[in-house]
């Protein structure tokens, strides 16, 4: 099972985008490996820099997990095994090792902490909060459906994308991630991993730029 990638070109930087589907076990020595051919001067991540700075201090104790995370968990180890799935997700942990061993600059593309809380507050009514209550109630019962895991990711996020609040918040995230790498693009090559989930409008936005 491999990630997708997909390189662009924007001006004189050459931007290679992977698409992750968190939590694989798998995707940490594709991440390693895509990092050793690429050679990038810069690697950024779809999150947000106390994420970023999370997993790097990580004390290795569990997660503490939302519902969403355990639904989604449990319908990937349903699909891969128990020991497929890990948090925090492999592809970002790979990242961030092996960037701080070859001393490559790592950032975490997605809003920060505080903007995040403003848009979520902004964007999200409590009317909202109470479907997607109802929603993960549901999904607890049936499980996520997918073939693969990145069906399964697909799956979960377009069921939470139904609520309007939640589409605006992920369509204002990945604006943050496009305008955050255009910041960075006096790098030649810059190796972008990002959600599944995003990956798509992520590519059309920076397309247009």
């Amino acid at each position: 099972m491999s990630m997708k990638s997909q390189s662009i070109r924007i001006g004189t930087t050459q931007v290679r985008v992977l698409s992750t589907v968190k939590g694989l076990v798998s995707e940490a020595v594709i991440v390693e490996n895509e990092i050793d051919s690429f050679v990038p001067s810069l690697i950024v991540l779809g999150l947000s820099k106390e994420e970023v700075e999370g997993i790097r201090n990580w004390d290795g104790k569990p997660y503490d997990l939302s519902g969403w995370d355990e639904i989604y968990g449990l319908s990937l180890r349903k699909l891969l095994g128990e020991n497929s799935i890990r948090l925090p997700p492999p592809s970002f942990t790979s990242a961030i090792k092996v960037a701080d061993l070859k001393n490559i600059p790592i950032l975490g593309l997605d809003m920060d902490d505080e903007t995040y809380t403003d848009e979520y507050t902004k964007n999200i009514s409590t009317w909202q909060l109470f479907k997607r209550g109802r929603l993960e109630k549901s999904m607890v019962k049936s499980g996520i459906e997918g073939n693969t895991p990145e069906e399964i990711a697909m799956n979960m996020e377009n069921s939470i994308r139904q609520l309007s609040g939640f589409d605006k918040l992920e369509k204002l995230r990945v604006e943050h991630m496009v305008s955050n790498l255009r910041k960075n693009m006096v790098h030649e090559k810059i190796l972008a991993i990002i959600e599944v989930s995003n990956i798509e409008s992520l590519i059309n936005l920076l397309k247009e730029s």
